[in-house]
């Protein structure tokens, strides 16, 4: 919902919508990325009602029946198994890349080249499930791991186990091993082998969702989706199916370094930028004096910063937000305080 990125995102137009490292939005650059393996006519995106019209506005090209609007969140995991279902009815030998709409990749080549290894290993081994693992570059608190297991052939692995953000000290003990992969949340695999997969490990999601199955592609679809899908169970993809499944050895990770980030906070985009000497960066017209490691991002007005040091400022229309770089995850808590205080007009 865009939380750690206001005031520039809001509940309307989250991260995924605007354009947070580029000139192209998230969402857009997530599509531009995988055109030379998948065609328009073959992406399909799943969104909320609240964002449906901004989506289908961005994405002109996106196929009108591929643009498919939850009329609730029911997590990742529903939302999979609904793509899989598609693609299956569409191709029986589909095979399936799970991309989430809010990560930046500045190196594509490089997870093109990745990509392949795992299509390719996906068609020798078409009964997994695969996912990318990103080299560790630091010991980050803010994401998910995978530990390796065996190796199965250059740059692929079994996968261990799937573990949960670590704290500091947790974190630099994997980053240290060499053993661990920061969890990219990408996931590649066939759909039939994911239905199956998830009817093991998931049944009682499955169960639920048997009603949009039996509907997948015919008349009535949107109808009986929109009955029957707020009821569906609320359920991640990873508690749900890779951390079992993983456990009985089903899925492989291949390692990556694309220049991955979920850019998760004010200070995650800060670390994708180039700074000035001073580590001072501007996104809009910004002056600093006697100031370092300032991060600014205005659209209209003239920030000037002058004596501070670590510090992100974000100016839009109607508000502004002032943050020390190590507490830009906490921007969520003015939510919180927007809340209480019937700031609706600033969600």
């Amino acid at each position: 919902k865009g939380a750690r990125f206001w005031p520039l995102s809001r509940e309307s137009m989250p991260k995924q919508l605007l354009k947070i490292a580029g000139e192209r939005t998230m969402i857009q650059a997530t599509v531009d990325r995988i055109k030379s393996v998948a065609p328009p006519s073959s992406v399909i995106v799943i969104t909320g009602a609240s964002h449906e019209k901004e989506v289908r506005r961005q994405l002109s090209e996106i196929p009108a029946e591929n643009i498919i609007v939850e009329p609730i969140g029911r997590n990742t995991a529903p939302c999979v198994a609904l793509s899989a279902m598609i693609v299956k009815e569409r191709d029986p030998d589909g095979v399936i890349a799970v991309l989430p709409a809010d990560h930046v990749i500045t190196k594509p080549d490089k997870l093109r080249a990745t990509v392949d290894k795992i299509l390719a290993r996906l068609n020798a081994s078409p009964d997994r499930l695969a996912t990318i693992g990103v080299k560790p570059s630091y010991p980050e608190t803010g994401y998910g791991y995978i530990k390796r297991g065996d190796a199965i052939s250059e740059s692929i692995y079994k996968v261990d186990k799937f573990l949960e953000k670590p704290d500091a000290e947790t974190a630099k003990e994997y980053v240290d091993s060499g053993e661990y992969y920061w969890n990219s949340g990408m996931f590649f695999w066939r759909a039939d082998t994911l239905l199956t997969l998830m009817l093991e490990y998931m049944p009682e999601l499955m169960s639920a969702l048997k009603p949009i199955e039996k509907h997948v592609g015919r008349a009535g679809f949107t109808e009986i989706f929109n009955e029957v899908y707020p009821s569906v169970p609320s359920e991640s993809i990873d508690y749900g199916l890779m951390e079992k499944a993983s456990a009985d050895g089903k899925v492989i990770v291949a390692e990556a370094d694309p220049g991955w980030s979920d850019v998760g906070s004010w200070r995650s985009l800060c670390d994708l930028e180039t700074p000035d000497k001073n580590g001072n960066f501007g996104k809009g017209r910004f002056i600093a004096i006697d100031s370092k490691g300032v991060f600014a991002h205005n659209d209209k007005r003239l920030i000037a910063a002058v004596g501070v040091e670590d510090i992100i400022i974000v100016e839009t229309d109607d508000a502004v937000l002032v943050c020390h770089k190590d507490k830009a995850q906490d921007a969520r808590r003015v939510i919180e305080l927007l809340k209480k205080k019937g700031y609706d007009d600033l969600l």
